[in-house]
Order: structure tokens, then C-alpha cells, then sequence
């Protein structure tokens, strides 16, 4: 039971440490993710406007496989 609580304990303390270090953009990079950001929400707004039908429009929003 004291190894238990211990283990959660331990969890608290480190899991916001660990969970850190795997971000791609820093906070300084804002002005560059918010200019992303524009830029693909313009594409998908032209996208969108240039659709003729339902199957144009939901190819407007595929989603990229990685």
C-alpha cells in the first residue's frame, strides 16, 4: 500500500516535467503558428467557397494519413 501511494506520488510530481519536452513550438514561435494557422484556415475558406456540390465540400476537409 506505501509502495502504492508512493508511486502516485512520484507520478505527480515528474508527469508535468516529462510532459514538456515533446512540444515542436516554443511560446516565442507564436507569431509564426498564428500565421500558419491563417494561412490553412484561408486555403480550406477558398476550398469551401469553390465547392459546387456535398462531395467537393467534404474533400475540403480530408484529413492528411500520417
Amino acid at each position: 500500500m506505501k509502495l502504492f501511494i508512493l508511486s502516485i506520488l512520484l507520478s505527480s510530481i515528474f508527469n508535468p516535467v516529462f510532459s514538456e519536452g515533446h512540444k515542436k513550438y516554443k511560446k516565442e514561435d507564436f507569431e509564426k503558428i498564428k500565421t500558419m494557422k491563417i494561412e490553412y484556415l484561408n486555403k480550406r475558406l477558398i476550398c469551401v467557397n469553390n465547392s459546387q456540390n456535398f462531395k467537393q465540400l467534404k474533400k475540403c476537409w480530408k484529413n492528411k494519413k500520417q
